[in-house]
């Protein structure tokens, strides 16, 4: 049976209980997102709603879906505000599937965060030891997408797009580590025999995953590279921890936008980064985040804004040429 959530938690629990992750945002994207979107209004959402949001929603209404669900974790402190609504309208066209709420604190308070990740292991049913066994393998996997990205951004010869998917993945790994990390080891292998690249300009790609379908192969149209996802990349666990609850103290998107700030810089030095795409989604609190965006990031910022899937509009490929023009 499947565990379905709204945005990235302590995945290690239900691999520990013998179940199989699933990411909503990865089955919209992935999945007929538009006719998703199409449900989602019908079964109730505001046009006004963010897209994500609204997809999440109609895509319950797939049965190839809602069948071999278990439950739903609801993410209510650290993710979408729109997501009380969200699980309301879960109850509603599933009273049979079971809501699990979970939070981040906002003051990222450890003893706090200790309480919601033992209300996890108690659901789920799963021993002390069954969970140190299970987050030793999957951090396995991430050592190996550590590895990629570190090759992605020296070698500086991977598509944009193959390198978000990665990341972004990590999030429940595709539904199965064991595979992921098999094609985690592939794109390996293939950066370490492809000679390295020599873009003009080095980009790094801040704020929620887009919902822009050829971003990425737009700009690698110019002589740029995309090198540096940030969201993407903390749902990768970066940064190893010893304990579950060590490693999502350390996970940054919940929290406050600084420590997210601190870390962009970081990674702009790191990674030589000559600007930064901010993408924000329409009808979204976190384009609040902009403001401090722009103030604090130590490279030249633009501001992007997406609404439904598709392509670039000739207005935003205006906007990336203008900004990569100014660039070089």
């Amino acid at each position: 049976m499947t565990i379905a959530f709204t945005t990235t938690i302590p995945q290690e629990y239900i691999w520990a209980a013998g179940l199989t992750p699933l990411d909503l945002n990865n089955y919209f994207i992935t999945g007929d997102s538009r006719h998703f979107i199409g449900n989602g209004e019908q079964m109730g959402m505001p046009r006004s709603t963010c897209s994500w949001i609204k997809g999440i929603l109609g895509a319950m209404q797939e049965e190839a879906l809602t069948s071999k669900l278990q439950a739903i974790i609801a993410v209510t402190e650290g993710d979408c505000s729109n997501n009380h609504g969200l699980i309301s309208l879960f109850k509603y066209y599933l009273p049979h599937l079971e809501i699990i709420h979970f939070s981040y604190p906002a003051d990222k308070n450890p003893e706090r965060l200790k309480l919601e990740l033992s209300k996890l292991q108690s659901y789920f049913g799963v021993s002390d030891e069954k969970l140190v066994v299970t987050k030793s393998r999957l951090d396995q996997v991430r050592q190996k997408v550590n590895r990629y990205d570190y090759l992605q951004y020296t070698k500086l010869n991977a598509a944009a797009k193959v390198t978000q998917n990665i990341l972004v993945s990590t999030s429940d790994f595709d539904g199965n580590y064991e595979k992921f990390e098999e094609n985690v080891v592939a794109n390996i292998n293939l950066l370490e025999n492809t000679p390295t690249g020599h873009p003009s300009l080095r980009l790094g790609y801040c704020g929620v995953p887009t919902i822009i379908s050829d971003l990425f192969t737009y700009l690698e149209s110019f002589p740029a590279k995309v090198i540096f996802f940030e969201v993407e990349k903390d749902f990768s666990m970066p940064t190893i921890e010893s304990t579950v609850l060590e490693q999502y103290l350390a996970f940054r998107y919940p929290y406050d936008i600084y420590s997210r700030i601190h870390y962009i810089n970081e990674q702009i030095l790191e990674r030589k980064l000559d600007g930064i795409i901010y993408y924000a989604q329409a009808f979204c609190h976190r384009q609040i985040d902009s403001f401090l965006i722009q103030k604090l990031v130590k490279a030249p910022v633009l501001i992007l804004e997406g609404d439904a899937p598709g392509a670039l509009d000739m207005r935003t490929k205006i906007r990336l040429e203008s900004y990569i023009e100014r660039l070089l």
